[in-house]
């Protein structure tokens, strides 16, 4: 599959919310290669390419902005759109059936240090004259070396009652926030558990009212990551402008028993209730979920086994990109 292909990357793309299709291109392809002249003039940070094969040309664009709106532009040149937060609502007429919702991912460290800054600046300084903001540019290199690597998402023996959670508090976000707040709040009032964690403060200050719930020790991803591995299980509710977040596709990567509000948006496949997470939809259910997960080592097993079996079929980066070629 790799030989006589040839695979361009729009030179301008975000590497740090993208570095998970960069890493899907490179399990299945060779040949890959940073470029702008064989695209249209996108806006910095779209995630362009063009796979090359026997004088033939695929285009596919895989748009993982937080907005479940469709870029125009974008979707006219390719012919294939993977949409991360696909709406049915949203989405203009598409006999072509060119949309695919491809679902939640998450950044990831693709390259070493040396290659990083190796890319970082060569591609800074072939296509200068043609980007917005230099700063943002060479700093989407530098979060994404600062990631994990996609080998260290796998699963562990989880805990029987220890519970790890750090959430965001979003300024326009209320009801995540909200669902957030009572999941903490849950946790803290089960006398079973052991609850690490809570909020993480906002760098302006304003905690929005919920400071008694803010965990002031910063986490680093290093121990994060570790700490999610153990938790007993996990909490999903959709962030910013209701979009599918990466916390998402972090737990269903590391197999977590998963409690979960509803979707917004379309998954690439069905996540089914009671088999690859449990949902909620207020306070009484949150709590009830928890004692259930407390209780059933057999359910909590099953839906760990099911949400990683979800992940390998349907999000892994190669999966993704496979699926749009």
């Amino acid at each position: 599959m790799k030989k006589n292909k040839k695979v361009y990357i729009y030179g301008l793309c975000n590497v740090y919310y993208d570095s998970f299709y960069i890493q899907g291109l490179r399990e299945i392809f060779h040949d890959i290669e940073f470029n702008i002249s064989r695209f249209p003039n996108f806006v910095q940070g779209t995630f362009a390419v063009i796979l090359l094969q026997n004088g033939f040309e695929t285009k596919i664009i895989i748009d993982s902005r937080d907005t479940n709106e469709i870029d125009l532009l974008s979707f006219n040149w390719c012919n294939k759109y993977g949409k991360v937060n696909y709406n049915y609502a949203t989405i203009p007429v598409d006999p072509l059936n060119k949309v695919i919702a491809v679902g939640p991912s998450f950044g990831i460290k693709i390259w070493s240090f040396s290659k990083t800054m190796y890319f970082a600046l060569t591609n800074l300084i072939k296509y200068r004259s043609k980007i917005s903001n230099n700063r943002e540019f060479i700093a989407n290199y530098w979060r994404q070396y600062k990631r994990m690597p996609i080998k260290l998402y796998h699963p562990k023996k989880s805990s029987y009652a220890n519970v790890f959670f750090i959430g965001s508090i979003w300024k326009n976000e209320k009801i995540t926030n909200n669902f957030r707040a009572l999941f903490i709040e849950s946790c803290l009032k089960n006398k079973e558990i052991k609850f690490i964690g809570g909020f993480a403060p906002r760098n302006d200050g304003n905690n929005l009212g919920l400071e008694s719930l803010v965990y002031c020790k910063k986490i680093a991803l290093k121990e994060y990551l570790p700490s999610i591995q153990n938790s007993a299980f996990a909490f999903n509710t959709p962030a910013v402008l209701s979009c599918h977040g990466w916390k998402l596709a972090g737990f269903l990567a590391l197999g977590k028993a998963i409690i979960s509000t509803e979707h917004k948006n379309v998954m690439p496949a069905l996540l089914k209730d009671n088999v690859h997470l449990l949902y909620v939809a207020d306070a009484e259910d949150i709590k009830m979920k928890i004692a259930i997960l407390l209780s059933d080592s057999d359910l909590k097993s099953r839906l760990e086994k099911n949400s990683r079996s979800y992940f390998e079929e349907h999000l892994a980066p190669s999966v993704i990109v496979s699926k749009l070629l």
